[in-house]
């Protein structure tokens, strides 16, 4: 599911740093976790495991007390070069010299330790940046979002890996502006509401109201007999767990939903029965409105929480569920724990599940709209796929509005009527 280039004397195996089973990691290693050639076997192995073997994500891992980088800061400090390092070895070193320089121009009063520390996260950035360079094919699918490079840095003493994310200029390396990567690498806020975004056409507003109406009811208990419709305006994906029936909640009348519920609200791999259930309901019926309603109290959610917590491996098929709502989940920790806003531990948890729960409905957006018969809908039908959260206290639904970064997700901006 991963390629991770490492540096060759890391002191442990990629796969037992990540906990992996055999097979699941592409381990690529040299000295330095460098790229110093725009053709050759380090390069040649990515663009394999990216191409036939369909793997979605490249990791650079540098390490900590690196010798490689440690020589190369050594070597500029004493006002040596590369040059004067014979044999192959000067090479490597000549790749990392960048890095090294950097550091030390930033840090120039810093202790060595501190600056080898400062080179090597340098260093894996540099490593990033010319694997997208070199390569036009992983280029394109970073682009297209089938593809995302991020660097780290394990810890040799603590075993701790420091996930530093995707390039902090992406955009510049491709040479284009890139939405859905702004989304992913800044910090989310959550929604009071939707109330100003309520829907872009009349038909989404009408539909989208029939739902609050219809919540608004279910919360107060004054549900209303309908009559059976035979035309549903809404597809509504929820999660397999909730504790009342989507239609109870919307006090929706029998035949005005089409419910799909699935375990972490994901609509399961493209092409899959579940997957293949949406686009059909799409093709049949014409809604205006899809909502993923997610649930402020998931177990799943939690679960999934746990794991990026490092909680111990599950199952294989609730690792199925749980690695897609893990996406979320490590945004949301990663956000939550770098924050300087003071909070208790309850707190703390707390907000990490409220910020999963709604990246996760926003995560399964993302993944309907890499369906041509999804997309085709958005961009030419009028479909809106809006987020939304259940709070299981109160029964009240939270309308999100579609994804903030929907034109860059389908390529085009999208008017209101």
């Amino acid at each position: 599911f991963a390629i991770v280039l490492g540096c060759a004397d890391s002191r442990c195996p990629v796969e037992l740093m990540f906990d992996g089973r055999p097979g699941d990691i592409f381990v690529l290693r040299n000295a330095g976790n460098t790229l110093v050639s725009e053709k050759g076997s380090t390069l040649g192995s990515a663009e394999y495991a990216v191409g036939p073997l369909d793997s979605k994500l490249i990791v650079v891992s540098g390490h900590t007390k690196c010798g490689a980088v440690t020589a190369t800061v050594q070597t500029v400090l004493a006002g040596g070069d590369t040059a004067s390092v014979g044999g192959s070895i000067g090479k490597v070193l000549d790749d990392i010299v960048d890095a090294a320089k950097q550091a030390i121009e930033e840090l120039p009063d810093a202790s060595l330790e501190e600056q080898v520390k400062r080179a090597t996260k340098i260093n894996v950035f540099n490593s990033v940046k010319r694997i997208i360079e070199y390569s036009d094919s992983i280029k394109e699918a970073v682009i297209a979002g089938k593809v995302q490079v991020h660097g780290s840095v394990y810890d040799i003493n603590t075993g701790k890996v420091e996930f530093m994310g995707e390039h902090p200029e992406l955009e510049k390396i491709v040479g284009k502006e890139l939405p859905a990567y702004k989304f992913r690498n800044s910090e989310y806020t959550s929604r009071a509401s939707a109330t100003a975004s309520p829907g872009r056409s009349a038909l989404a507003r009408a539909s989208l109201q029939r739902l609050t109406v219809g919540n608004e009811r279910f919360v107060k208990g004054e549900s209303q007999k309908a009559d059976e419709t035979s035309e549903p305006h809404s597809i509504v994906i929820g999660m397999a767990c909730q504790r009342v029936p989507i239609e109870k909640v919307f006090d929706a009348a029998p035949g005005e939903l089409l419910v799909q519920r699935v375990s972490g609200g994901i609509a399961g791999k493209e092409g899959s029965t579940l997957f293949s259930s949406v686009e059909y309901s799409i093709s049949r019926y014409n809604p205006k409105t899809l909502v993923v309603l997610a649930d402020s109290d998931s177990k799943i959610v939690r679960a999934a929480i746990d794991q990026v917590s490092g909680d111990v491996i599950p199952s294989a098929p609730q690792r199925g569920v749980l690695d897609r709502v893990m996406v979320s989940a490590m945004r949301a920790k990663m956000q939550v724990d770098s924050s300087s806003k003071k909070m208790t531990s309850a707190g703390r948890d707390l907000k990490i599940q409220q910020v999963t729960t709604e990246l996760n409905a926003f995560y399964t957006i993302e993944q309907l709209l890499k369906s041509d018969i999804v997309r085709k809908a958005v961009v030419e039908d009028g479909l809106e796929l809006h987020a939304a959260v259940l709070d299981e206290q109160t029964g009240k639904v939270k309308m999100l509005g579609e994804h903030p970064a929907l034109a860059g997700l389908i390529g085009t901006e999208l008017k209101s009527e």
